[in-house]
């Protein structure tokens, strides 16, 4: 079968620009795949980011209430006046003279609170001294801060 000359340039002709709708579909899928992956990134990131702000905050807390069952257990324990009555709000702000300045924690803070109960545990006659110190640290910039709070208690 022999086609004329007129029916191939027809066919060629109806063909023509049909793959012009195909490239823009390919690049437009390609163009979305690229956009979640950007926001998949961008999540993970901040998702990171804000575990080690709590990483960050949970080792501050911590250093608070080690650095407050050393003041009140060895340096000073009249430094301790809260009370147990109702806690966490009858514990009382431990005055510990500290500032983070360690890499990585120039950004938090701590508060140390102690409350302090007496009593007479073994049955000897002698009150013996339990506090009670709830450690808070926080780091990060204020819109975006992490907050941890280590509680612990100890007998002196």
């Amino acid at each position: 079968m022999n086609k004329s000359a007129a029916q191939i340039f027809m066919n060629r002709r109806r063909q023509l620009g049909a793959s012009i709708p195909a490239a823009i579909f390919v690049l437009v899928v390609v163009a979305m795949l690229g956009s979640a992956m950007v926001k998949i990134l961008n999540q993970g990131q901040q998702s990171i980011a804000r575990e080690v702000l709590s990483m960050r905050a949970l080792m501050a807390a911590e250093s608070g209430a080690e650095r407050g069952l050393t003041e009140v257990l060895e340096v000073n324990p009249a430094a301790c006046t809260g009370t147990m009555l109702n806690p966490p709000a009858s514990l009382t702000s431990l005055s510990i003279d500290w500032s983070m300045v360690a890499p990585g924690m120039a950004s938090c803070d701590v508060q140390v609170s102690c409350g302090l109960t007496q009593l007479d545990s073994d049955n000897d006659g002698s009150l013996e001294n339990y506090y009670t110190l709830r450690s808070t640290g926080a780091c990060g910039p204020p819109s975006d801060r992490a907050f941890r709070i280590v509680e612990v208690q100890a007998r002196g």
